[in-house]
């Protein structure tokens, strides 16, 4: 039985939910998913928004012992939010779980007006104030040392011995010094996102013939899957084309085996390796955090070194460049990060604090 608020008295009464659904959180989120999530949204944002509502859930149900829907008011909404913060949780992951609650709790308000006793209880709640978002940019001296290592990365994977202590860095039949390579100076050159790269086959490299690639005045990656289901093409650096081509010509031809459409591959000694062969967004984090490391270990100024060496860190970088040249066009650098949030287009054109302290360095 469902709580209505009934004109004459002022007082709740029952009634049974015309929807047939029992007086439960859980059964109207299962509702909810079925109706308008499973199908519709992407699968990753079905994930997050089944986390959202799950957390949501189990708040209130620790708060007062059932879970009854209509109970919920709106300060149970913004005591969990106030929960969130309290978990430390950043304000603009908070602002997702809102959104995820309020789309809810609206859908469920729309199919039964009369189930919350006090109307929409997300109706009036703001966001969260953000702070400023600062670029995670490289400087000119970090990416010419970064490159400078990347150069000499078959040095630094035939080590042994002594030289590594770190065994979850100790190179063996899985080093693909070109492969790595290639990823950081792509990542440099493009500002692809790591599941972007990760989706990334061979036949959307132009031109794709290694020896073409090395002579090619212009070249370019084609197609290239973003966020929203949108498109792109992104165009290759001289360094990029030449890594590229060494990687296609060399390392990569050994691991297709019969014909692995994707670009970059995981080794074909390595046991967990992918049916298509397909590198991993993890992998391509571990990647990176090994040649950070091994970047940081031969750099003594504090200032220049980059770990934790992330790929939004390069894809920073390649943002922030690219608005210094084409002086902040925001359209241009909407087309070549896939992005549509004028916030985040802001992030790649703000100085990071670094840079913008040196400006008044001489005043």
């Amino acid at each position: 039985m469902i709580p209505r608020k009934s004109p004459q008295s002022g007082k709740f009464s029952s009634r049974k939910v015309e929807t047939g659904l029992p007086d439960s959180l859980a059964a109207w989120i299962e509702h909810y998913r079925s109706l308008v999530v499973t199908g519709v949204r992407s699968e990753a944002v079905a994930r997050k928004i089944d986390l959202h509502l799950g957390r949501f859930q189990l708040f209130f149900a620790k708060s007062y012992g059932h879970e009854r829907i209509s109970a919920c008011v709106k300060r149970d909404i913004l005591n969990w939010r106030k929960d969130l913060l309290f978990q430390e949780l950043a304000p603009a992951t908070v602002n997702n779980h809102l959104a995820s609650l309020s789309a809810f709790t609206t859908w469920v308000h729309a199919q039964c007006p009369d189930i919350f006793p006090a109307g929409d209880p997300s109706k009036g709640i703001g966001e969260l104030a953000l702070p400023p978002l600062e670029p995670r940019a490289l400087t000119d001296d970090q990416v010419r040392s970064l490159k400078n290592l990347c150069d000499r990365l078959h040095r630094f994977q035939q080590l042994r011995g002594r030289y590594l202590r770190d065994e979850e860095i100790r190179p063996g039949k899985r080093s693909r010094s070109m492969r790595d390579r290639a990823l950081v100076f792509l990542l440099l050159s493009t500002g692809l996102r790591r599941e972007e790269v990760t989706k990334l086959d061979l036949s959307q490299v132009e031109p794709g013939d290694p020896e073409a690639l090395r002579k090619a005045r212009h070249a370019r990656i084609v197609r290239v899957a973003g966020k929203g289901k949108t498109e792109r093409t992104v165009f290759l650096s001289a360094d990029a084309r030449s890594a590229l081509a060494n990687y296609i010509e060399t390392e990569r031809s050994i691991d297709a085996g019969n014909g692995g459409e994707a670009l970059f591959l995981s080794a074909s000694t390595v046991s967990a390796r992918r049916g298509d062969g397909r590198l991993s967004p993890r992998a391509i984090n571990l990647i990176l955090e090994r040649i950070g490391r091994w970047h940081d270990a031969e750099i003594s100024d504090a200032e220049r070194k980059i770990s934790p060496l992330r790929p939004h860190d390069l894809r920073h970088t390649f943002a922030y460049r690219l608005a210094k040249v084409t002086g902040a066009d925001a359209y241009e650098l909407e087309r070549r990060l896939g992005h549509r949030s004028q916030r985040y287009i802001q992030r790649y054109t703000n100085p990071p604090e670094r840079v913008a302290a040196s400006y008044v360095e001489e005043f």
